[in-house]
Parts: C-alpha cells; sequence; structure tokens
C-alpha cells in the first residue's frame, strides 16, 4: 500500500468539483470501498482499515475514494444531497480516473446502502456486492429524533438528505440489482441477523452470514471478510 497505483483529485461535475481516490494493487475486477455516513473513506480503509484492505490489495486492485464533503475531496454543494447524487459521483469519478470494471462493490455501514443503489442504477460492470453490517433502513425514523442527520447540519459535511432519500426511501422502495450480493452481520454490531436479512431480496444470488465482532467488522475480522470478498472473485 505504499506505492498507489492510482493517486489523484477527479473532477466529477461540470463546475471542477473533484473527488480524491486512491487504488492499491493489481488486477481484476477492482474492489471498490464504500465507508459508512458519515466518514472519510481513505481514512476508514487507507489507515485505520489498513490490514483489510491490504489483504485485497495483494490479490486485485482495491480502491478507495473520500465523498464530496469529507477528507480531500471538495466541499459538497450547498444542498440536500439524495442517493441518486452520491452514486452518480461515484460513477464520474470511476470514469474520470480510468479505472475498469468489474467491480466488487463493498459498503460498511450506511454505504452499503450506497453500493445497493449504485448496484441497482449502474449495474454494468458490477460483478458483486458486499454489505458489512448494514442494518436495515427505518420507514420512520426523523429529524426531531436525529436532528444531527439534517442536510445543513455542522456534522453532516457530506449534505446528505439522510432521513427522507436514505433512511426513509430505501424502507418504502426496494431497488433490486442482479450481481451476486453477500450480507455481513456482526454479532456485536449495530442490528441483528433478523434485521439485516431486510437486504436479501434485492439481489436473486444472496447470502448472509454472521461474524464474530463488532460493528467495523472489517477490523475485527480482516481476514474472514476479506475470505468473503475473494469468494465472490472466485466466480
Amino acid at each position: 500500500m505504499a506505492n498507489p497505483v492510482i493517486d489523484g483529485d477527479f473532477a466529477v461535475a461540470a463546475d471542477g468539483r473533484t473527488l480524491h481516490v486512491t487504488c492499491w494493487g493489481e488486477g481484476s475486477p477492482t474492489i471498490l470501498l464504500e465507508a459508512g455516513i458519515p466518514s472519510d473513506g481513505l481514512v476508514q480503509f487507507a489507515t485505520y482499515g489498513r490490514t483489510f484492505t491490504s489483504l485485497l490489495a495483494a490479490r486485485t486492485r482495491t480502491c478507495a475514494y473520500d465523498r464530496a464533503g469529507s477528507g480531500s475531496a471538495d466541499p459538497a454543494p450547498n444542498q440536500p444531497r439524495n442517493l441518486d447524487d452520491v452514486t452518480g459521483d461515484l460513477h464520474a469519478l470511476l470514469a474520470a480516473a480510468q479505472i475498469a470494471g468489474p467491480y466488487v462493490l463493498v459498503g460498511s455501514s450506511g454505504g452499503g446502502m450506497i453500493v445497493t443503489y449504485y448496484a441497482a442504477h449502474y449495474p454494468d460492470g458490477v460483478a458483486g456486492v458486499v454489505m458489512l453490517d448494514v442494518p436495515a433502513p427505518s420507514a420512520t425514523l426523523n429529524l426531531q429524533e436525529a436532528p444531527e442527520l439534517a442536510w445543513d447540519s455542522p456534522q453532516n459535511p457530506e449534505h446528505l438528505d439522510i432521513v427522507a432519500e436514505f433512511e426513509n426511501r430505501l424502507a418504502n422502495e426496494q431497488f433490486p440489482f442482479a450481481a451476486a450480493l453477500i450480507v455481513i452481520t456482526a454479532s456485536e454490531g449495530q442490528s441483528n441477523v433478523a434485521d439485516q436479512a431486510f437486504w436479501l431480496d434485492w439481489s436473486p444470488d444472496a447470502s448472509q452470514l454472521e461474524l464474530d465482532g463488532d460493528h467495523v467488522i472489517y477490523n475485527s475480522q480482516p481476514q474472514a471478510v476479506a475470505d468473503q470478498i475473494f469468494s465472490l472473485l472466485a466466480r
């Protein structure tokens, strides 16, 4: 990981707004790591999750990036941002950085919502999806009980409309995709196996397993999580 094969800022919008992406290793498919919400993807996977990311990069090209308003990316547009905005940025970033598919999309926590939506709306090249301790979305969550999730909250630098456009929307509207899906639930995570089984209906080729560990399961069980991702690569 000391020698990334891609490391730079790439424009994802007509106004020149950029996101930063770093990739390590060589090979195909490309593993794309999607951090939780809010989170700096490069800090999560290149620093805290370095052991996990190193295991992946030793097998194939592995990429992490900072979403708009996080880490070294440009500030997010000053308006409520939805799933289409976030996945549109990712799609533009992959094109601008010339990171070709096929892709295995790995989403941790709230990042799991992003990768499932991406797989449904940009299916070309998506070979698999792995969700790491992603609770089912809530149809009843509101800003009164979670004001820190408001799009203009100082605690939400990505300006994501999390309650309406992530939680409530995905609880009420399914976006199925054809790629294989693995749902990994942490035994001491944010919810349980029954709750996270919510996602299994989104793919016709879906499986679920529970691993001992906390919410950041790729740090608790780096090898076990990597092995599940490698099982998709083997297909």
